[in-house]
């Protein structure tokens, strides 16, 4: 914010606004708005230099300034404010106290310096990357610090994946028998770990214009859950025919078919991708509700729990169907 802005008084007239603009041009840090405030400096209005330049000079501003003002508090976070100018296309936005009184504004290209400040932010936050969140840097900051902004978060959720390790152990018998489950063990980490990523992405997204808020959860698990159907009968046919065209060679116990062991692949992908596509809408908006960042959960927890639940659906899935 800045406090160089061009001010007029609604008794003014036009040639006398003009007047105090060119004397005080140099000095501002714009003048294409000029603010309208009465005595105690409360805003009224603003007039655009194109307003003063097309007016007849003998006209009074309170005649021809705008009255619908769109201004920011100074209690606002700053991501709001800027969000105004892009949404407004405002070349300046006005900030004011409590009592309505003109204290700043901020200019269209301090709102991008905050809008690429916030995106940075939320893109180290989406990797798990902790730290101040500044831009351009990267190479000024040592190794030391970028060893410090990462290892926290890797190190906790390393050691929430070793959940996953005593999942497989658990079923280790079922992998003897069939080795070729293992063979779709990545495939199942990859797709729903994707799905899930995509899904979170555009819930983060979503929360962070303000175009949904943790009250619509409903809504927003309706909606991934009608998307992710499709999904499901889209990659549980394509694992199947994987089984079907490329797994004959693979070594299994006698009286499993093919077709058995591919429908059973292609139904736990099927629920992984589901799952996952509705525990990645309902992470972020999980965040939002308790007042945390959900771009910190978006990314980092729900590759490690989409696994975890992954590895359970797969292995508990393929002992329904193989009736082991």
């Amino acid at each position: 914010m800045t406090s160089d802005y061009a001010t007029l008084s609604p008794e003014q007239s036009v040639t006398e606004a003009i007047a105090k603009l060119r004397r005080e041009a140099p000095d501002k840090e714009t003048i294409y708005y000029s603010y309208v405030v009465d005595l105690g400096r409360k805003l009224i209005g603003f007039l655009s230099l194109k307003d003063l330049i097309l007016a007849r000079p003998e006209k009074r501003v309170e005649e021809i300034m705008h009255r619908d003002l769109i201004f920011a508090h100074v209690t606002d976070d700053q991501e709001d404010a800027a969000r105004k100018i892009a949404k407004y296309d405002l070349i300046a936005l006005p900030v004011v106290n409590g009592n309505n009184v003109l204290v700043g504004i901020i200019t269209h290209d301090d709102a991008i310096d905050i809008i690429n400040q916030e995106h940075t932010e939320d893109m180290e936050k989406f990797m798990a990357i902790a730290g101040s969140h500044e831009t351009g840097v990267y190479m000024r900051t040592s190794s030391w610090q970028h060893f410090k902004n990462r290892c926290v978060w890797l190190v906790l959720l390393a050691a929430l994946g070793l959940i996953s390790g005593y999942i497989v152990q658990s079923f280790e018998g079922l992998l003897l028998q069939f080795a070729i489950l293992a063979t779709f063990m990545p495939m199942l980490a990859d797709t729903g770990g994707n799905t899930g990523s995509q899904s979170a992405t555009l819930v983060v997204r979503a929360l962070a214009v303000r175009e949904i808020s943790p009250r619509d959860i409903l809504r927003v698990l309706w909606r991934e859950f009608k998307v992710g159907l499709p999904l499901v009968l889209l990659l549980a046919v394509l694992a199947f025919g994987r089984v079907i065209f490329f797994a004959g060679s693979a070594s299994r116990p006698e009286g499993f078919s093919l077709s058995l062991i591919g429908l059973a692949v292609g139904v736990a992908l099927g629920i992984q991708v589901l799952t996952a596509t509705l525990i990645g809408s309902l992470l972020p908006l999980a965040a939002a509700k308790a007042k945390l960042d959900p771009a910190v959960v978006a990314s980092p927890a729900l590759t490690t729990i989409v696994d975890i639940t992954g590895l359970f659906i797969f292995f508990t899935t393929a002992k329904f169907f193989l009736g082991i």
